[in-house]
């Protein structure tokens, strides 16, 4: 017995050195991982999940704030590096990005940010989230204040024979008036003016950053733009002119590490394997699925289009009222929060998807999250939401409706093409292209334009929970920045997409770091082809076809681009002219 004592009092000995051993290897390990990530915001995002399977990925807004959060919850990143480039017109969502950088550097967290080029998106996000800025040697700054250009063209239509016919509902609504009018309508003037002027504001005051607070000296630097690097350093405006190793080493000197981590922004796609695609052509391939208590992130992107079918940068109706169904059903889904960055489309689409929006509503907590834009359709869908959060330039509003075709029968007969309109019925051939409108067909067209007005005030006003003459106050079409919406009642708070999740999390009881499912997931090469040959099988030829367009054409006209598609195959089949239909939408 003795024996055994002794050598069960041994092996405990050896295992105390052994975890002792292991717990001064982690410690050390701990030191070793500590490190500087370099993140990459080089193009303007698209604010959704997808990627486009069939192009080069490019990162996701999503995907970007992934990578903050990330690195935010992680003790061995010390510091970070953001690779900043040219953002375009992402003045609202660009608040996502300096929300999560500003969490990261509100505990004593360096973060750099270097550019070779910038505009005045990029810097607003430069100025607002950035401890050190530095530009390359050749760079440029193109901090020149933000502009729109607006084009009307009827006398050119009128010259080469073509007229359109469009009604709007809404003093302010103006998607049409660059076919019908020669000049700027006074409404339209002073919307662009205030959302300028909002827009202006946010760069000044993010600009005056790094002048100690001087707005005017921030007005006097815009102005002067934009600038080469010598000269941007000398206003102060940027902190180092030098290459990206040298930034490198500043942020490594900054943080205290030996190390820079290069970051992946986009996920990993799968590889298909001979299985996987023979699988596919069998019908045998399951979706992946989340488990557990989760809050749902749904994203509503792009045009929306009456559709059955998922789109590649279309907001489709028929799949996101059905996720919607699904996510009102699944008792594990506590809230729901609907990110939305749309301009609007489909009149039809809008109210089936602000219907199945409802339901969620009824049966557990739905924000909206703006990101740079929830205009027409799109605010009509974030109309349906317990609450709408929005960063101060994100856009909303433009509650109206416009619709109309145009006649191309004066370019007709200059090209020498005869036309002849056989119809049964008085108003049958009410949306040809080859004769304008009718007296009473423009009568019955403006009937259904009122209807989908009052409808469009009737939603806001409910899910709003507002009078309609507080609607009506707010509507005639007007594009408002969300700080003016605000004070309209069109918009409950200023925040973000995390302070969504934050809020859905709370109202569904759910833990700060429970599971977020996210729809629609970004497609593989696995789902694109299983698209193609799995249950939609019918839809192969439209698929590819659309497939054909975005690679080769830039068409993002007026109508979906299932239109365009259409018409294409008629045009293939038929051999008549193609041109744009009848269109009725709530841009």
């Amino acid at each position: 017995m003795n024996w055994i004592s002794h050598q069960l009092a041994l092996c405990f000995s050896l295992a105390l050195v052994v975890l002792s051993a292991t717990s001064c290897d982690r410690s050390e390990k701990d030191t070793d991982k500590a490190e500087v990530r370099e993140l990459r915001i080089l193009q303007p995002y698209v604010d959704g999940a997808e990627h486009d399977p069939f192009a080069r990925p490019q990162p996701t807004l999503h995907d970007i704030l992934q990578q903050v959060w990330r690195a935010s919850d992680d003790e061995n990143v010390r510091g970070l590096l953001v690779r900043v480039g040219p953002l375009g017109g992402a003045w609202g969502s660009v608040g996502d990005l300096t929300e999560g950088l500003g969490r990261f550097r509100g505990e004593a967290r360096p973060v750099h940010c270097h550019f070779e080029t910038a505009d005045n998106v990029a810097y607003l996000l430069l100025a607002s989230a950035c401890d050190r800025i530095s530009m390359s040697p050749a760079g440029v700054l193109d901090l020149i204040g933000p502009a729109a250009v607006m084009i009307y063209a009827r006398s050119f239509l009128e010259k080469i024979g073509v007229q359109a016919e469009i009604l709007h509902m809404g003093r302010y609504k103006g998607a049409g008036d660059m076919f019908i009018r020669d000049d700027m309508p006074p409404e339209a003037k002073e919307s662009m003016d205030a959302i300028l002027d909002d827009l202006y504001g946010s760069l000044v005051d993010a600009t005056s950053k790094r002048v100690d607070g001087n707005k005017n000296k921030a007005k006097g630097l815009i102005d002067a733009g934009p600038y080469v690097s010598s000269a941007a350093a000398e206003a102060g405006l940027v902190d180092s002119v030098e290459f990206l190793a040298t930034a490198r080493d500043e942020i490594k000197k900054a943080a205290k590490v030996d190390t820079v981590r290069r970051m992946r922004m986009v996920p990993r796609q799968d590889k298909l394997t001979v299985g996987q695609f023979l699988d596919l052509l069998s019908g045998h391939h399951d979706e992946p699925s989340t488990g557990g208590e989760r809050v749902a992130l749904v994203f509503v992107t792009g045009s929306i289009v009456d559709a059955e079918r998922k789109t590649m940068s279309d907001a489709a109706s028929g799949p996101f009222i059905r996720e919607m169904e699904r996510l009102a059903d699944d008792d594990n889904v506590k809230a729901v929060v609907l990110r939305i960055n749309s301009p609007g489309g489909s009149a039809l689409a809008s109210d089936r998807m602000w219907e199945a929006a409802r339901q969620v509503a009824e049966a557990k907590p739905l924000i909206a999250s703006v990101g740079d834009m929830a205009a027409s359709g799109g605010y009509y869908i974030a109309s349906a939401a317990d609450e709408i959060l929005a960063h101060p330039d994100s856009l909303v509003g433009s509650i109206g409706v416009v619709g109309g075709k145009f006649n191309f029968e004066g370019l007709a007969t200059e090209l020498g093409v005869n036309t002849f309109v056989l119809q049964r019925g008085k108003r049958a051939a009410w949306s040809t292209p080859v004769r304008g409108l009718t007296p009473t067909e423009r009568q019955a067209f403006e009937t259904l334009l009122r209807d989908t007005y009052d409808r469009f005030i009737a939603r806001v006003a409910e899910g709003r929970k507002m009078e309609r003459d507080k609607v009506l106050a707010a509507a005639e079409g007007r594009v408002l920045t969300a700080q003016d919406a605000q004070a309209l009642g069109l918009v409950d708070e200023m925040a973000g997409l995390s302070g969504a999740l934050a809020k859905a999390r709370a109202g569904g009881g759910l833990g700060p770091d429970s599971k977020v499912e996210v729809w629609p997931s970004s497609k593989g090469i696995l789902d694109a082809i299983n698209e193609i040959f799995g249950e939609n099988g019918d839809d192969e030829v439209g698929l590819l076809t659309e497939l054909w367009l975005r690679k080769h054409t830039r068409l993002e006209p007026w109508l979906p681009l299932e239109t365009w598609r259409d018409a294409l195959v008629v045009l293939g089949q038929e051999h008549v002219a193609l041109v744009p239909p009848f269109f009725f939408s709530l841009r």
